[in-house]
């Protein structure tokens, strides 16, 4: 958004009376007249104080000034206010440092429909205000005006802007100019102050068309209060800009205001459309050249100006568009087309015709433009120029491919190559990005850079629009690569997924439940208290992995549950039971079932062997015998002696 530049008409009339003849002298150096305002704060809500001091040179034989209507003034020194305009204060020649001291109000608000918005505002903390216009006229010598501005106690003014309150400065050189970023203590700014400087420094050496000032004032105020805009430039180079404006969108403020500092011509009614149709069309596209937004962020930009909302619009008529955006939206599709049409069909482009109309105080005609259209490219092309300005007929919007061949530089295509997963259950390929939660999901993506020059990629991985993860890189012509990304889920759902212009869906199922699918018991006949083992086999109800739990009873009562996690195929669970009565049991195990018989009888117990070292060892779950101590048992040991007695009498 910006404002028209004021002009200060100054009348001087010298009159030199000689005896008997005039004559005319070469005319002396001109004096200055200097016009000194100091802003500071206020006691009186929405107003700031002004210090107005003039420092009359020698010659001057009469001084007014006219300061802003509205004004409190409460007190003046040499300046008496004139009979006939309130506003108005003469040089009563009492000293040749006049001087007033004022109220200004600071607040300056507009009503669009949704109650009073902020153009300049004055708070409680800090203050943006304009700087006080100051009309001077003089008699006597030939002078010059020199307007200053500062600011007593924290703060900084510009020649039209002035903040108030506790701040940092960031600076920065380049292309010529420098550029002053001015963050008020009471801002929170989306972007660093150092990327902010990237973009003015880019911007700079990207416009070719209008003077660089040698100093850009850039404020960044806060948003805490309604603004009526994302940003204002004022003057030849002054500016402010909320705090929360972003780099990364085709609207971007910081460029849009920075392309106004370039625009030296005055305009007429026929071609007012240009001065907001141009800094949103270089706003976007110095965006989109700078990587802070894709071709498609760009397109769509230049899309806006063919909604239904501008059907009736005609760029050289002003009542057309008046309250509405578009020659903000629509004034940017034209410059965009023309521009396109310059490279592509006259091998020049739309800086060339800036170049040619954009002088500065020199007024643009639309017969101006036309001109210097046709200069730069073709009578083709300035009859689009004059068809698509003078009626509400609106250009296409061009293609990605249109846009490289007219444009040059680097085009990312992406494509979705491959799926992987991991998880709890299986880490492997996948036909299509179908998977359970819990697992993560690793696509692979194809970058090809199919433009005429290397670039730059930012590949975002988003997920239902947010942005998860993002890979860079750098790309030759031709050149292609690929990256990989992972995401896990652990909600069910679709989800969109996408990286570029490539997209797809991923699907995220509950697993599914596990189902038995054979059962067997060991031994099936056994002695009471033998152990048995139980052992079910197991899969997949379903075309995904499945969890759950197996649970294993006997006769309908639960003896135990073992969790199941598994892909595809089988596997198999275990449990083991005893049996202390005899008969025939039920074991079952999900929707199998078999049977069991127990004899009545005890089961043997397993036989003790001498180990290493003369210890003994004894089999899982084998029963101790009966008795205590070692050795042989009595029955033995009384069948050994008789023996022995039988030999001794055989002897």
């Amino acid at each position: 958004m910006r404002t028209g530049r004021p002009v200060v008409v100054a009348t001087l009339l010298v009159c030199v009376l000689l005896a008997g003849s005039a004559l005319f002298a070469a005319p002396a150096a001109a004096e200055t007249i200097d016009i000194d305002s100091t802003l500071s704060e206020s006691p009186d809500s929405g107003t700031v104080d002004v210090r107005t001091q003039a420092t009359v040179p020698t010659g001057i034989t009469s001084l007014q000034i006219t300061i802003p209507e509205g004004t409190d003034v409460y007190e003046t020194n040499g300046f008496q206010q004139s009979a006939s305009d309130p506003n108005t204060y003469e040089w009563t020649r009492e000293t040749d440092q006049p001087s007033l001291r004022y109220a200004y109000e600071g607040n300056d608000t507009v009503d669009r429909g949704q109650g009073s918005e902020y153009v300049y505002a004055v708070t409680d903390e800090w203050a943006i205000v304009r700087t006080p216009n100051i009309g001077v006229q003089w008699s006597g010598v030939q002078a010059e005006v020199d307007r200053t501005y500062t600011v007593d106690g924290e703060g900084i003014a510009g020649s039209h802007m002035a903040y108030l309150g506790p701040y940092t400065e960031h600076d920065r050189t380049a292309a010529g100019q420098r550029f002053r970023l001015i963050v008020s203590d009471h801002s929170d700014m989306r972007e660093s102050p150092d990327d902010v400087l990237d973009a003015f420094e880019a911007s700079s050496r990207r416009i070719v068309g209008g003077e660089r000032d040698a100093e850009v004032l850039v404020f960044t105020v806060p948003s805490t209060v309604d603004w009526a805009a994302t940003g204002l430039q004022r003057g030849d180079s002054d500016m402010w800009v909320r705090d929360v404006e972003r780099l990364d969108t085709p609207s971007n403020t910081w460029v849009h205001e920075y392309v106004h500092t370039r625009q030296d011509y005055d305009r007429t009614e026929k071609t007012r459309w240009t001065i907001e149709g141009m800094a949103n069309y270089y706003a976007a596209l110095i965006s989109y050249e700078q990587g802070y937004i894709d071709y498609e962020d760009f397109r769509r930009a230049m899309k806006d100006g063919t909604t239904d909302r501008y059907d009736d619009v005609q760029l050289t008529d002003p009542a057309t568009w008046e309250g509405t955006r578009g020659n903000y939206k629509k004034g940017a599709l034209v410059f965009g087309h023309l521009d396109r049409r310059l490279r592509t069909d006259a091998d020049s482009s739309l800086d060339a015709a800036i170049r040619e109309f954009n002088q500065p105080n020199e007024e643009l005609t639309q017969q101006t433009f036309l001109d210097a259209i046709e200069q730069a490219g073709n009578v083709d092309i300035r009859s689009d120029a004059e068809r698509f300005t003078q009626t509400t007929d609106t250009p296409p919007v061009w293609s990605r491919e249109e846009h490289v061949a007219a444009f040059g530089g680097p085009q990312m295509r992406y494509a979705f190559v491959g799926f992987g997963v991991d998880g709890p259950y299986r880490t492997t390929a996948l036909d299509e990005p179908r998977i359970v939660t819990g697992e993560t999901l690793r696509p692979t993506v194809r970058i090809r850079n199919v433009g005429s020059q290397e670039g730059d990629f930012t590949a975002e991985f988003t997920v239902d629009g947010e942005t998860v993860a993002t890979e860079t890189g750098t790309l030759a012509p031709d050149e292609e690569t690929t990256v990989e990304f992972s995401r896990a889920f652990d909600a069910t759902g679709d989800y969109a997924i996408s990286v570029g212009g490539a997209t797809d869906t991923v699907t995220v199922e509950a697993p599914a439940d596990p189902v038995v699918t054979g059962l067997s018991v060991a031994p099936t006949d056994a002695a009471l208290g033998e152990q048995v083992t139980i052992e079910a086999t197991v899969e997949s109800s379903a075309d995904r992995p499945a969890a759950g739990n197996v649970e294993f009873s006997v006769d309908g009562q639960r003896i135990d549950a073992k969790a199941v996690e598994i892909d595809d195929g089988t596997t198999t669970v275990a449990t083991t039971t005893r049996f202390d009565s005899p008969g025939e049991y039920t074991v079952a195990a999900g929707d199998r079932s078999t049977t069991v018989t127990v004899r009545d009888e005890t089961a043997a117990p397993e036989t003790s062997t001498a180990g290493p070292g003369g210890t003994s060892r004894q089999g899982d779950g084998a029963t101790p015998t009966e008795g205590s101590g070692s050795g042989l048992g009595a029955g033995l040991a009384a069948l050994v002696l008789a023996g022995s007695l039988l030999l001794a009498r055989r002897s």
